[in-house]
């Protein structure tokens, strides 16, 4: 059963930026990318390791201006509205990575990054970021660009510019209280009332501050409202812009590639055993759940094998925990999870996504 949160659909539909703002001659090019950025401390380079991907056939190349001030760069790829994730990356790295901006810069696009230690202070961090403007041709995939923290009471639907959903539905965010939102996406309510625990969200905090953002959960109920938690570096709840996305049975870029799975992970209260509450894998067979220590989990996708390719993480389900891709295998994603206030490994519901 799902952990059912303590806000109602009602809420939902009770009635600058920094992102580069697309040119009237920009056209909408259908594009994605990711990489996995792993030269913390260069200055510039092109990730050419294998665990990144431009959708054009360019480069990715990846600079530093600064002290955990990183920018992504997809060559050939400029393109309009959007969304865009990024994640630090690797085993024992409380870190916390946002993104200050994307949009098209000449012929590219760019994500601009920024990395922060775990007192909040500019640190230079291996991290993991993706691009994408698909529309789903198979399964259902959401996205938007939460623009207002502090919105009125009736909440707001974001920009076109930055939103799409398969189903053609409306999104929607509201403000519960400080650092808490409450979001229909209508990717989610596809599957109303049991499915959507087989597709996967990404979020990440958008701006130049040190946030994590999380989603919570849904209630089981039509529309389903969605709940989002933004703390800072002290694991206080903060407002916060973000930008947030949902997949099912499609990628975390909304393509449907020959290999790819996800996995929502829970255990029940007072159990140490984790188990798929929900799950996709393109191989067919069902993701498995080694516990490695607290906080320290492996999820196999039996089947699957991805010579390189692309993984992510959050918590889900726990407001006192984040959690990150430690590494990845050809058919499995190490994950661990952190405590928002004291940032040693704790124990939570999480989620993963895998793709080639």
């Amino acid at each position: 059963m799902r952990n059912l949160l303590r806000f109602g659909a009602a809420a939902l539909m009770a009635a600058g930026f920094a992102v580069a703002l697309p040119s009237p001659a920009q056209a909408v090019v259908s594009a994605d990318g990711y990489v996995w950025a792993s030269q913390p401390d260069a200055v510039s380079y092109t990730a050419t390791t294998g665990y990144e991907r431009n959708s054009t056939g360019g480069t990715v190349q990846v600079s530093r201006s600064g002290t955990g001030v990183y920018q992504v760069r997809f060559t050939g790829m400029a393109t309009s509205g959007g969304v865009a994730h990024a994640r630090p990356y690797g085993s024992g790295n409380n870190r916390i990575c946002t993104v200050a901006s994307w949009g098209p810069s000449g012929a590219d696009q760019v994500v601009n990054v920024r990395c922060f230690d775990a007192g909040g202070v500019p640190a230079n961090s291996l991290f993991t970021a993706h691009f994408s403007n698909r529309t789903a041709a198979a399964g259902s995939f959401g996205y938007f660009w939460a623009h207002d923290a502090t919105p009125a009471g009736g909440g707001y639907v974001p920009s076109g510019a930055y939103a799409y959903d398969s189903t053609g539905l409306t999104n929607h965010v509201t403000r519960q209280s400080t650092g808490v939102y409450m979001l229909q996406i209508g990717a989610v309510d596809a599957y109303f009332p049991v499915g959507h625990d087989d597709g996967v969200y990404q979020i990440t905090a958008y701006g130049t501050a040190a946030v994590r953002c999380e989603v919570f959960g849904e209630n089981d109920e039509d529309p389903t409202p969605i709940g989002v938690f933004c703390h800072n570096h002290n694991g206080v709840l903060v407002d916060s812009r973000f930008s947030v996305s949902y997949s099912h049975s499609v990628t975390v870029l909304g393509t449907a590639t020959a290999a790819f799975g996800n996995i929502h992970s829970r255990h029940s209260w007072m159990s140490p055993v984790f188990y798929p509450a929900g799950w996709w894998n393109s191989a067919g067979g069902a993701p498995t759940i080694t516990t490695l220590g607290t906080g320290r989990y492996r999820v196999a996708f039996p089947g699957l094998s991805i010579g390189s390719g692309y993984a992510v993480a959050g918590s889900r389900g726990d407001t006192s925990t984040y959690c990150t891709v430690a590494f990845w295998g050809s058919n499995s994603v190490t994950v661990n999870c952190y405590d928002q206030v004291t940032d040693a490994y704790a124990d939570s519901d999480f989620t993963v996504a895998f793709t080639a």
